[in-house]
Order: structure tokens, then sequence, then C-alpha cells
């Protein structure tokens, strides 16, 4: 997209970071200094790396993790919201969406590109990580895959925040009840079943 006057974009993390301006996670890993944050590696694993230097188990009751996680998943959800927007009526952000989850071809309606992306399963950590990993995001074929991939990662993104704008909730999934798939031909088949 090019950015004329009619057709202004949003500057992407990596832009407003050529400007010096700092991220939410650069700023939430600043409150750290005695941690050495690396901005290029996901987010997440940086912060477990930071809780196992500082020596905040997890499974113990430790008021400095709690704090910490409590602040971080704040600066996750802000630095989503800085890269993907958080206006539902937004075209441009929908259409950024859809390129990162390889939506082919890219919908040019604001409901077409909600409803390709709703239609998606990825991990929203994922969404946010590829901005400064560069890694692909992968695109799970159900939302039980998802779900097994976000337990085995441990890539959780905060499902209620108060930051989170309206556009990331079209992304939330149920990961720990996820839901089984179903397709048509199997419930009409059950239920011919049931009234023979």
């Amino acid at each position: 997209m090019s950015s004329s006057p009619g057709n202004k974009r949003r500057k992407t993390t990596h832009e407003r970071s050529k400007a010096s301006t700092r991220t939410p996670l650069d700023d939430f890993f600043a409150t750290y200094p005695k941690f050495k944050y690396n901005s290029s590696a996901s987010a997440p694993l940086e912060f477990y790396r930071m809780c196992d230097e500082f020596g905040w188990d997890k499974d113990k009751k430790n008021k400095e993790r709690e704090e910490a996680h409590c602040n971080f998943k704040d600066a996750l959800v802000q630095q989503f919201n800085d890269i993907y927007g958080t206006d539902v009526n937004d075209l441009t952000s929908w259409r950024t969406l859809c390129q990162i989850v390889r939506v082919s071809p890219i919908p040019d309606t604001l409901e077409s590109c909600r409803e390709a992306v709703k239609a998606t399963h990825v991990n929203i950590v994922d969404l946010v990580d590829t901005e400064s990993t560069g890694e692909s995001v992968t695109v799970f074929a159900s939302e039980v895959d998802l779900s097994e991939y976000t337990k085995a990662t441990g890539k959780f993104f905060p499902r209620d925040n108060a930051y989170a704008g309206g556009l990331l909730r079209y992304l939330l999934r149920r990961i720990m009840n996820p839901r089984q798939h179903v397709s048509r031909f199997s419930r009409k088949t059950q239920s011919r079943r049931r009234h023979r």
C-alpha cells in the first residue's frame, strides 16, 4: 500500500523504532534493567527467561512475578494494538491482518476481511512476535490444533485485558476448552441416524 494523501497508513513498529520510539514491550522490559532483554526474540520466551534469571517460580506465590506478569500482559496487548490497531472499522488494519495470516486474495471489503480473519486460527502472541522475530505466523487447521500449540509453547495471550481493542477481540479463541470441529456432513449423518 502506498502512503498518499488519500491513503494514509499506520507506521509499523519497525518504522517507529527507526525514529527511536520504544514499544510497550521495550518499556516493560526496561523496568528490569538487570535483565538483558533481546527484543528480536519471542516476547513470552523472554519473559520466562527473565523469571528464571530472577528465580521467580511460577508454582510458588511470588508477588514480584505476579505483578511483572500482569504488567507484561498489558504490554503485550498494547504492542498488538500498536502493530495492528484497535478500530474494528479500519479496513487497513483488517487487510494487514489478512496479509499476515496469509489470506489470499486479500478481500477488499471490511466485512469480507472480518470473516476471513474470524475463520483463521492463529496464536495472537505469534502475531505480535512476527514484527520483531521476522518468523511467519502459523495458521492452524482448527481451534484444537491452536490450543495444543498454545499450551505446548506457553504463548497465552491475555483474554480479558483493559487495553484490548475491538480488533483484537475477533482473534480470541477458546484455548483451554477448544471447540471440536464438526463438519456439516457429520451433523446431518448423526441427526439422520437418531431419527431412524
